[in-house]
Order: structure tokens, then sequence, then C-alpha cells
């Protein structure tokens, strides 16, 4: 079925198409639990088992820094949810603590013991490129949230993101900081160890490229590099009008610092890893001038954005950030994918997320293809006086 419009809050890839390809055949938990079918369809949708919800996030060590805010905007979501009639939710989150071995851990008791009907997560693409073929063989939906590397939904049918790809992120901010501030030459940065921000620096060459901005400085690093006197240097030697940015946030913060303690002050412009106050409140004033490009923005008037960050700052005393607001967002479509046909089966909710078209959410229309990407209009934001507004 297709949804309506409705309202409601790279080498590596290669070696998975093979056994995506024969999936289908593979998968051996699509079995049908009739006490997962209700009765009635949306709104009126009334089944009287609770529904299993497994979570893969990283809650510990390097990438925390997105886990717990994605924990806390998914169990938001589906304690909303739950205060609805019809379809109770359990929610059953694993700590990954940012380490394939145990993202693979936690995805296999997920679907194994727990008997999950979808999962959502893990943080990093680099983990989903491990895990999500497991949910694949196994017939498990899977929906990322922050998995935004290129390949992500060719893994098979039953891979999804609900998480602008980087691609978007980046095809929308560098064009937008050439209107707004005219940039002509610029210097990319990037790390080349991590999937995502290799993924990230293919994106920036192609966007530049079209964009037909000179890039004067290209320079690499690694993951877990601290000193980036070498590239700076370089940087600080050329003539540019901007620095394009591709890097996680722990190498990001000394990284700009750096830039700026160096006497650059350059626009530095970059895709996801940069929306997040975290990163903001730890580069302090080297933030000022960030430009972003990402799926949500605090400053967005977008349906029950106001509430959600109004109830979300309530529960756990802080602002949420972009991970928070996707994985919020991903708990309402899966009861959207539930209630579709009132079944809570692995099979049908992913039929059905894969045809989610125009969901109203707090990050604007979204919607959900059967190949598993996800379609929204991205946010280009800049950091004034310490907090993201919208660029004009």
């Amino acid at each position: 079925m297709r949804f309506k419009k409705s309202s409601g809050t790279v080498v590596a890839v290669a070696a998975l198409f093979a056994s995506a390809a024969c999936v289908s055949e593979e998968a051996t938990s699509n079995t049908s639990d009739d006490a997962l079918v209700g009765t009635g369809s949306g709104a009126e949708c009334s089944i009287d088992e609770t529904v299993k919800v497994g979570a893969v996030f990283s809650l510990t060590e390097a990438a925390a820094f997105a886990g717990e805010y994605q924990r806390e905007g998914l169990e938001l979501a589906f304690e909303e949810i739950n205060a609805t009639d019809g379809v109770s939710y359990e929610l059953i989150v694993e700590d990954d603590k940012t380490s394939v071995e145990d993202s693979v851990a936690a995805f296999e008791k997920l679907i194994d013991r727990d008997e999950v009907s979808v999962i959502v997560g893990p943080t990093l693409s680099n983990m989903a490129f491990t895990t999500f073929p497991d949910a694949q063989s196994a017939g498990v939906p899977a929906l990322g949230v922050s998995t935004t590397a290129e390949g992500i939904p060719d893994i098979g049918d039953y891979v999804f993101r609900a998480s602008l790809p980087e691609e978007g992120a980046l095809a929308a901010s560098i064009p937008a900081a050439k209107e707004a501030i005219g940039i002509e030459q610029v210097a990319v940065l990037h790390d080349s160890a991590d999937e995502f921000t290799a993924s990230a620096y293919n994106t920036m060459m192609d966007v530049l490229a079209e964009e037909d901005v000179e890039v004067v400085v290209d320079e690499s690093f690694a993951t877990a590099d601290t000193d980036f006197s070498a590239q700076l240097t370089k940087v600080q030697n050329a003539d540019v009008d901007a620095v394009i940015l591709s890097a996680l946030p722990g190498a990001t913060i000394p990284l700009v610092k750096q830039a700026r303690d160096l006497g650059i002050d350059a626009p530095i412009v970059g895709g996801n890893a940069f929306n997040s106050p975290v990163l903001v409140g730890a580069l302090e004033d080297a933030s000022e001038g960030l430009i972003v490009g990402g799926a949500w923005s605090a400053a967005a008037e977008t349906t029950g954005n106001a509430n959600f960050m109004a109830a979300y700052t309530e529960a756990y005393d802080r602002a949420p950030d972009q991970f928070a607001a996707q994985a919020y967002t991903a708990g309402y479509l899966i009861d959207q994918a539930v209630r579709a046909d009132c079944d809570a089966n692995r099979e049908a909710v992913k039929d059905n997320l894969g045809q989610i078209l125009e969901f109203d959410s707090i990050l604007g229309a979204i919607s959900l293809d059967e190949n598993g990407e996800v379609t929204q209009e991205p946010f280009v934001q800049i950091i004034e006086n310490g907090e993201f507004t919208i660029l004009q």
C-alpha cells in the first residue's frame, strides 16, 4: 500500500551486494505471529500484544556524544505514542560501546533472543555496514537514524534510513555558503579513514566541481589525529574563501580550535557532524560562523517541532539536537508502519516502512521508499552567538 500524506509528530558496500542479492531467500524470521496482528488501521488500529522495538546506539566511548541523544529522542517518542490508544511498544536499548564487535552482539541479541519487530540504529555508518547485513539475513527491518554514508540502503530491502545522507546535507550547505558569502576558492580537509567522512569527501568534491568552486588545498588526516598544524599551515598560506571540512566531532573540535588560533578566520563549512550543541559548547567562541547542512533545525517551524523541543528539554534538562530529532522521528515512522495494516510482524513493518510518503514530521515532510532511502529537504544553518540559525 502507499501512504497518503499524514501528520505526526563503498569497496565495503560492493562486498555486500552479493549477499544482499540473495537475502530475501535467506531470511528465516518472516513467519507471522498472529498475536502481532490487530484490528482496524491507522489511528483505529488496535493490537493486544506489546510490540518490541530494539535500538542499538553508541551510549559509551567515542560516539556517545550522539548515542545518548538518540536514546533520549527515541524514548520520548515511544512514551508519547504509548500514551495514545491502540498499540503499545516496549523499547529495548543496547549499547554497542562504539565497537563493531559489540554492535554485532547487540543486533544478534535483539534479533534472536528478544525477537523484536524492528531495530533502530546503530549510531555509526561503519557499524551499520557490518550489522545491517545480519538484520537483512534474518529478515528484520533496520532503521538507521544517523547512518548517512553512501551505500547504506544498498545493503538490502530490510535496510532503511531516516537520516538525511551526507551527500544531501553537503549538496545543500556548499551552494548555500557560496550564495551567502561568495566562495570561489576553498581548502578541503577530510578524515580519510572513516567510512562516513570518506564518503562525504567524495560528495564535497563533486558538489564543488558542480558549483565551479576551485579547490586550492586538499588535505587529509586520520580519525585519531589531534595535531593538524601541517594541514592548517597550507590553508594559512593559501588564499581561500572558506574551508570545507569532513570530520567526526573528535577531530573537528581540535582542528577548528587550531585553525582559529592560527588566525584562519575563513568560514568553515560542513555537513551532519557539525549539527550538535555538544560540539558548539566544546568549541566555544571557535564555533562562531560554522556553516552546517543537516536534517533538522531548532529554528524550523515544522509540525510539532516546538512541542518536541519543550518536551525533550523538560524530560532531559537539556535542549535536543539533530540526533535526538531524527531518533524521535523514527519512533513515529515505525508506529506509522505498524498501524498501516495493523500488523507488527517483521515483514509487514518492512513493507510499510518502504511506502511512507511525505510524513509530516519535526524534520519536515519525510518519505521512505522501498529501496530504504529517505527524502527530505535539508536545513542549512550558521552558528551565530553560539546558536544555530537558518543561513539567509
